[in-house]
Order: structure tokens, then C-alpha cells, then sequence
């Protein structure tokens, strides 16, 4: 599946799409009929390695279904930090907004632009984004082609590197069990693994002693597997001055980036200029206006938008779109298969842009149910319809 993507502009493709629909109401009545009422249930899919209390993302897969009673489009609203509750709106949204919705490109752009200028709510934009992702499911069901193909003529990639996040498959968090899983992802293919080993951190109190036990994780994984990739998210734990004193020891253990060490501003600028490792941050930000003021600021090398919290499969290109040419960026995807297949056809789309894509380590490798298909640590893109993938 090589070569360039043609179209690549999402507007280009819906406007010909209308153009053709025009052309053909021109020459024939046309009867305005309401489109049938579309269903919704929900799947809840234990995590297979389940999770550790002190993730900051915690819970199992929270997947939305819609159905019109023949096919079914699948979306993950995972992590919203409160299932019970976004099933609520997710609810409460598609039996306001969507339960007759009108289902094509030009529907979902629209529909895109008008949720676009809203200020959700953590768990509120997590439900627009899965109901969103299993609208575009459907809608490539129904026309029989992978979503990438509502598109673009052919996709640009076969496949795309993962790094794997082992985070959710620590159970014990112990040096020991850390060497163990990491192991067990240099043998599964993984050339990169990300962790994130400074739980103890919490503020400002002492946060450079309290580093200790973290870097000597690291040390220790770095001196077992001196080739691997490793990529640490320090969830926002310290403050600027703090972590810029640390950076000699990050350095010297060779990391391939870090991730949010702190809250996103200017303090980025400094970061990036005090070191070469590559920087990467913006796992939680709703649509693509705080993209836009990272890129313009310069203020990281590798931007993270979430497919399920970014607003869904639509507004995660509206971001790609906003950075190619201008900055790397990796979808965020500590999650089950549906995000993890949105963000391959969005990589698909996009593939000078996304060089890698987030993967929660499966020690069991039990997702391959899924239709999931991966081969030496990187995600392969099908010709199935839709995502592609099953959630069991």
C-alpha cells in the first residue's frame, strides 16, 4: 500500500462529493426523507493486563456502538476517568444530536465545526470523540471501504513503528518486574517502550530527591537493554527549575524523549533549548487551538493528540493537517484497538507527519482477536471496511 495520498485534503474530497450531489439533484426531483433512527449500545473490555492505581489514565476500554440495525460503527471513549458517567452523556448526546443523524462527510464536517467552538468538559469530550469515531466506522461500512479510504485514493503507509507503553502492565511496579516486561517487549519486536517511573514526585517538596528511585530504574533498564528506545512521561510532576536540574542524568541515560515534565508554557522554550532530547507533550487538549499555539511557540518537538479526547477521528486530521510540514506528531493511544486503529488511518492520511504510534504493551497479545496485525513492533494497515477491527 505505497505511494502518495491523493486527495489529501478532507475539504477537497467533501466538496467534490457535494458537487456531484448537486449535479445530480439538478436533473432529477429529489424527496427529502429523515434518515432511520440509528441505535446505541455500549461494550465495556477489561484492559487484558489491567491497571495499576497510580496511572493517571485509569480503566478498562469503553467502547460506543451505533448501529442502523445491519452494520455497526465502533469508538473508544476510554479514560475518561469516569465510565459511569460518560456513558451518561454519551447517551445524552446521541439522543440529542445524532439518533437521526444524516450520515455522511459533509454531515460529519459540519457537525465537527459546530462541536469545534464548544469548551467541553474532560468527560464530555471524551463521549463527542467516541460517538464521532464510531460514525466514521459506520459510514465506511456502509461504502465497504477502510475509513482511509473516504479520503484518499491509496494511503501513505503500510504500516507505522510503535513504541509500547508498558505503564498499564506493571502490577507491582518493582525494578524486577519492570526488566521482566520490558524483556518481554524486546522479544515481542518493540524497539521503543515508554514508562513512567516517577510516581513519587508531587510538587515542589523535594521533587529532585524523591527522583532517586526513578533514575535508578532507568539506570538499571538502560545497562539490561542498552539498544532500546525509552521514552519517559513524567505526567506534569515538577516544576520547571526542579526538572532543568535533572536533564544532565536524562542525558546521560540516553532517553528518546520526555513527556510533559510540567504544565504546558513557556517554560517549554527553555526546556528545548537546554537539551537535545526531543521534547513531547498535549495527550488531553480538546480540538486543535492548544496544538496550534504549541507549534507556533515552538514549545515542543512531537505533539500527542488523542483521538479520544481531541474530539474524534475528524478533529485529530483537523490537528494533523494543522502540523504537517511543522512539527512530528504521535498519537496519544494508551488504549484498546478501535483508538489504536483511528490513529493508523489517520496515519495513513498523514504519513510524513506520524512517525510513530503509542501502543499499550499486550503481554498475552490477546488483541490479535481483534483483527489487530502487528509484525516486528509495527501496526499494519488493512483493506478491511471501516477501522478494520473487531472489539471482542
Amino acid at each position: 500500500m505505497r505511494g502518495e495520498v491523493l486527495p489529501a485534503s478532507r475539504r477537497e474530497f467533501i466538496g467534490t462529493t457535494v458537487s456531484a450531489a448537486v449535479a445530480v439533484a439538478a436533473g432529477a426531483p429529489f424527496i427529502a426523507c429523515a434518515p432511520a433512527p440509528l441505535s446505541l449500545s455500549f461494550r465495556t473490555i477489561a484492559d487484558p493486563d489491567g491497571w495499576h492505581p497510580n496511572l493517571r489514565l485509569k480503566g478498562d476500554w469503553l467502547i460506543v456502538e451505533i448501529s442502523d440495525g445491519r452494520l455497526s460503527g465502533f469508538g473508544e471513549a476510554s479514560h475518561s476517568m469516569d465510565d459511569d458517567r460518560c456513558r451518561e452523556v454519551t447517551a445524552d448526546l446521541f439522543n440529542r444530536h445524532y439518533q437521526r443523524f444524516p450520515l455522511s462527510l459533509e454531515a460529519l464536517a459540519e457537525n465537527e465545526g459546530e462541536i469545534g467552538r464548544l469548551s467541553p468538559d474532560f468527560i464530555t469530550a471524551t463521549a463527542y470523540s467516541g460517538l464521532n469515531q464510531a460514525l466514521y466506522d459506520l459510514l465506511a461500512k456502509r461504502e465497504q471501504v477502510p475509513v482511509w479510504r473516504l479520503f484518499a485514493d491509496r494511503p501513505g503507509l503500510e504500516g507505522i513503528e510503535l513504541y509500547t507503553t508498558i505503564n498499564r502492565a506493571l502490577q507491582t511496579r518493582t525494578p524486577g518486574e519492570y526488566s521482566a516486561i520490558v524483556a518481554a517487549a524486546a522479544a515481542q519486536g518493540f524497539g521503543h517502550v515508554k514508562c513512567a517511573p516517577f510516581e513519587a514526585v508531587d510538587g515542589r517538596d523535594d521533587a529532585i530527591g524523591k527522583s532517586a528511585a526513578g533514575l535508578a530504574l532507568l539506570d538499571r533498564l538502560r545497562q539490561e537493554f542498552p539498544e532500546m528506545g525509552i521514552r519517559v512521561d513524567f505526567h506534569e510532576r515538577y516544576v520547571p527549575e526542579e526538572f532543568f536540574a535533572l536533564l544532565p542524568e536524562f542525558e546521560r541515560l540516553r532517553l528518546t524523549w520526555l513527556e510533559e515534565p510540567f504544565a504546558m508554557g513557556p517554560a517549554y522554550s527553555e526546556l528545548r533549548a537546554r537539551t537535545d532530547i526531543p521534547i513531547a507533550a498535549g495527550e488531553l487538549f480538546w480540538g486543535s487551538s492548544r496544538f496550534q499555539t504549541i507549534a507556533d511557540e515552538e514549545w515542543a518537538d512531537v505533539i500527542m493528540p488523542d483521538v479520544k479526547h481531541v474530539g474524534g477521528f475528524g478533529p485529530l486530521l483537523q490537528v494533523l493537517a494543522m502540523g504537517a510540514g511543522r512539527i512530528e506528531i504521535s498519537p496519544h493511544n494508551p488504549s484498546g484497538p478501535v483508538s489504536t486503529a483511528a490513529s493508523l488511518h489517520a496515519a495513513a492520511l498523514y504519513p510524513g507527519t506520524v512517525r510513530s504510534l503509542e501502543y499499550a504493551f499486550d503481554r498475552t497479545q490477546s488483541r490479535a482477536a481483534t483483527g489487530e496485525v502487528i509484525e516486528d513492533g509495527r501496526l499494519l494497515l488493512t483493506d478491511r471496511p471501516g477501522w478494520g477491527v473487531e472489539p471482542v
